[in-house]
């Protein structure tokens, strides 16, 4: 265990045994203080004592779970920078754990606001294959990769602590379970880079910390960087604003394609073949596996109880199960008076991601077989 300089430290000098028993001791008295919904992070690794290792994260998850804590994830921190040498010959430490509790089974967890979603980052099949790409973004997955901070980033004058974490990691944490004005609390602040991580992105937040000179040092580091904290957590804001973007334009994607798929699978027989199909987004799905609701309306088809027929022997199955759409139909004999009022754009049996032209029942392009409201105009050589 490390000597952080503080007499009553908990760990250093002390058994094994002793140092779990005060680990409990803190986190139970949290347990008592945290709400229902609140939730845990441990940052924390094995070490090696008389010859063996000492699976600690997995002793300390039990010692949580005799308090009332459950465990709910356990996630690899992935490092890119470690101590540069490893002891007697075994492999170097690259990563460490970082488990994830709760107080209930009814937590904060919102995992929606940490996904990956940058279309630069994306191959131009995510235009012609929505239905493949999540509408929220890519999800985390069990290994995080974020290099250790270089020791002094926060200032030559800052102190150099012995476990700095990744600011972008703490903000995850912060951001997957917890909202704007809660309670961020941090047992062993240490240098108080979760404590500043709080402030700039609007939490209230509680240390504890031994060393006093830490606790001025934060605090100078705090009244230094705030302004400019919160001004990136506003920028990162900003950023959620293009990620409803993106989720929009996905749905709006596999809601046009469905409609052209349906469009192709009729045309095959004389009976259930239509002349166009108009699809709309009439809003989000409540059912299991299902993302939104939307209404197509079949135009022209010679017979509409067999259109309808054929339809539903289709919608259950591959591809169209896998759009994540609630669909409900009705069928017309030919365009209405009322679509002349609307703006409705038109769509091939090809392509429904690149609009062609405003829709007109008085002047008709025959490549014209999909139309809505929905407009979409992308390229896929603009994501080559």
């Amino acid at each position: 265990m490390k000597d952080y300089g503080s007499k009553n430290q908990i760990g250093f000098g002390q058994s094994y045994d002793q140092y779990l028993d005060d680990l409990k001791t803190v986190f139970k008295s949290i347990y008592d203080s945290t709400k229902d919904t609140g939730t845990l992070w441990i940052v924390i690794d094995t070490f090696k004592s008389d010859g063996r290792v000492v699976p600690l994260p997995f002793d300390l998850s039990a010692k949580l779970a005799e308090i009332g804590w459950l465990l709910q994830d356990v996630i690899i921190w992935k490092k890119d920078k470690t101590v540069p040498w490893s002891r007697n010959g075994f492999v170097q430490r690259k990563f460490e754990y970082i488990l994830f509790l709760s107080k209930s089974n009814e937590f904060n967890y919102f995992k929606d606001r940490v996904k990956t979603y940058d279309t630069s980052h994306l191959k131009k099949w995510w235009v012609k294959y929505p239905e493949r790409y999540n509408p929220k973004g890519k999800s985390l997955d069990e290994v995080w990769e974020y290099p250790i901070p270089t020791q002094g980033s926060w200032g030559d004058k800052y102190i150099r602590h012995f476990c700095p974490l990744p600011t972008d990691m703490i903000g995850n944490m912060i951001q997957l379970s917890s909202n704007e004005g809660d309670i961020v609390m941090d047992p062993f602040a240490g240098s108080g880079s979760v404590l500043s991580q709080a402030a700039y992105m609007g939490r209230r937040y509680i240390g504890v910390e031994l060393n006093k000179n830490y606790i001025k040092m934060f605090e100078k580091h705090l009244e230094k960087t705030l302004n400019e904290g919160q001004k990136k957590y506003k920028e990162f804001s900003k950023q959620n604003k293009e990620q409803e973007e993106f989720e929009r334009t996905i749905l709006n994607l596999r809601a046009l394609k469905y409609a052209k798929i349906l469009y192709k699978s009729l045309k095959f027989s004389s009976s259930t073949a239509a002349k166009y199909i108009r699809a709309e987004i009439t809003g989000k799905s409540e059912e299991r596996h299902k993302l939104i609701k939307a209404k197509y309306t079949i135009i022209g088809s010679n017979s509409p109880k067999d259109t309808q027929k054929f339809i539903e022997s289709l919608i259950n199955t591959a591809p169209l199960s896998k759009f994540g759409i609630e669909p409900e139909f009705e069928h017309l004999n030919d365009i209405p008076d009322e679509f002349k009022n609307l703006s409705l754009y038109g769509y091939t049996e090809t392509n429904t991601h690149c609009a062609i032209e405003v829709f007109s029942n008085n002047k008709t392009n025959k490549k014209i077989k999909i139309i809505s409201s929905i407009f979409v105009d992308l390229k896929e050589s603009d994501y080559d």
